[in-house]
């Protein structure tokens, strides 16, 4: 006797229900224990995840390609090698001091490029793994898995960006958020873990406070049910701590506290609503940075837009789906999160990098996951819809691969710092000494300005004064370079 059609859609959402979750009282009542070590929750998928991240990283047009900008402001404190260029007043340390243990010990670009690859690896494995209990591990193993196919997330992970880590933090803040206020997890990991991540983002960018933990901080004061002390006393000591090291910073480099806030607010932009939102998607194609308006013309592989637009939708479809079943909850802080970081972003910065909004595709790569295995499992269409995500899956690979290596190939074109800094050493240019290009002054040994500061104010805190120093200027390469004035006796 056939069932009647609404037994049929109950026991579909039943099972996609289970699909979902596996943590919590709903999901252990009734359900046999797994076996095997591919069961539907081993961790061996995460760990397969992490350990194609890692291979995917540790390829050559990544581990040769050049340190940036930004990359040299970050380790300039922590380097083996001695250069007066200095961190911005506005960033936090917490990339450099990721990056320490190798810095502090060799120069060798190779030997960054593995460290920051299997760091980021296991940051993977590890953001994951604080999911686990919300969703089953399969399912986390493919959320890990379209993030880390991503471009923007492979050329992240080998460099020395704060945004790679902010992403993989608030993904492991949310889903330990999640946990502690529902009681799926020990308070003794859940509380000193949501600590650490919130240590961590802070770490990377105080300003992160609000640009990434905003959702998390107004769930546990407004939403009643997670208004829980001890969460929020976890979450206040990682912010403190992670400011404690800001401050501290600005003591021993900035003239202290006050005089650090003024100098970070005169580093650009201006705070100021701006509409970035177009640039902000335009850029996920690359280039990697764009300052409009004219940083960034054309449209870098325009055929790319179309995938997506395919990932959004699986993501909404995702979140659509959740939002009939246990995982509603989870679902929902990841997709606020995720809109609350590219809100912030497109209004309030008007620079153009997918690295910024690496937080809002991490956490929307659990979402998307959540519409594939709809899509996988659904009774009547299912093998139509293993089709769909096995085509969404394999072209992102492919095509966001085929990104990567054409903008590391171009990323090694257009950092030729170290060929500039070995023709002015053999000029005899030595310190102290004062150049405008951060990354050449790091390989020369000279001073620079940080992002907004002019010249003359750079040579105003020097010990030589304003007035200490004369400016040459070199022809091969084109360089103005600032040294200090000779005694008249010399």
């Amino acid at each position: 006797m056939a069932r009647a059609p609404s037994a049929v859609v109950a026991l579909k959402r039943e099972s996609f229900v289970h699909n979902l979750k596996v943590g919590g009282p709903e999901a252990q009542s009734g359900r046999r224990p797994d076996s095997g070590p591919l069961h539907r929750d081993s961790v061996v998928w995460l760990v397969a995840v992490s350990i194609l991240f890692l291979a995917a990283e540790l390829t050559p047009p990544l581990l040769r390609m050049p340190l940036g900008t930004d990359e040299i402001t970050y380790i300039a404190r922590t380097s083996i090698h001695v250069s007066g260029v200095s961190l911005p007043p506005v960033h936090g340390q917490g990339a450099g001091l990721l990056a320490a243990p190798v810095t502090l010990l060799t120069q060798s670009l190779t030997a960054i490029r593995v460290w920051m690859s299997v760091l980021s690896a296991i940051g993977l494995f590890l953001a994951m793994l604080c999911w686990r209990g919300l969703r089953p591990a399969w399912v986390l193993g493919l959320a890990g898995l379209i993030f880390a196919s991503l471009a923007i997330s492979q050329n992240s992970g080998v460099q020395i960006y704060p945004d790679w880590w902010g992403a993989l933090a608030v993904l492991a803040l949310t889903g330990l958020l999640l946990h502690a206020v529902n009681g799926t997890m020990r308070d003794r990991v859940t509380l000193p873990s949501i600590a650490l991540a919130s240590l961590l983002i802070v770490l990377m960018r105080p300003q992160n406070i609000v640009f990434l933990m905003g959702p998390a901080i107004l769930a546990v004061i407004f939403v009643r049910s997670w208004r829980k002390p001890k969460v929020m006393v976890a979450m206040g000591a990682g912010i403190v701590a992670g400011l404690l090291e800001w401050i501290i910073g600005a003591y021993l480099w900035f003239g202290g506290l006050a005089n650090r806030i003024h100098l970070a607010g005169q580093e650009p932009p201006s705070f100021r609503p701006y509409m970035s939102l177009g640039t902000q998607l335009k850029v996920l194609n690359g280039p990697w940075y764009c300052t409009p308006p004219g940083g960034c013309n054309g449209w870098d592989s325009p055929g790319e837009s179309v995938w997506w637009v395919a990932f959004l939708a699986v993501a909404v479809l995702g979140l659509w789906l959740a939002w009939r079943t246990s995982a509603k909850t989870s679902a929902m802080l990841a997709g606020a999160t995720a809109l609350w970081v590219i809100a912030l972003y497109s209004f309030l910065v008007p620079f153009g990098a997918p690295r910024y909004l690496t937080p809002s595709l991490a956490l929307m790569s659990i979402l998307a996951a959540d519409g594939l295995v709809w899509l996988v499992t659904k009774a009547r269409w299912h093998r139509t819809g293993i089709v769909i995500a096995c085509v969404f899956l394999l072209s992102g690979i492919v095509s966001q691969r085929v990104i990567l290596q054409r903008d590391a190939a171009q990323q090694l074109a257009t950092r030729p710092y170290l060929a500039k800094a070995r023709v002015l050493r053999l000029a005899g240019i030595r310190a102290p000494c004062v150049l405008a290009s951060p990354p050449v002054a790091y390989y020369v040994g000279c001073m620079a300005p940080w992002t907004g500061e002019r010249i003359p104010e750079l040579l105003a805190r020097t010990p030589q004064g304003r007035n200490g120093w004369r400016k040459l200027v070199l022809t091969h390469p084109r360089t103005v370079i600032y040294v200090p004035v000779k005694p008249a006796s010399q």
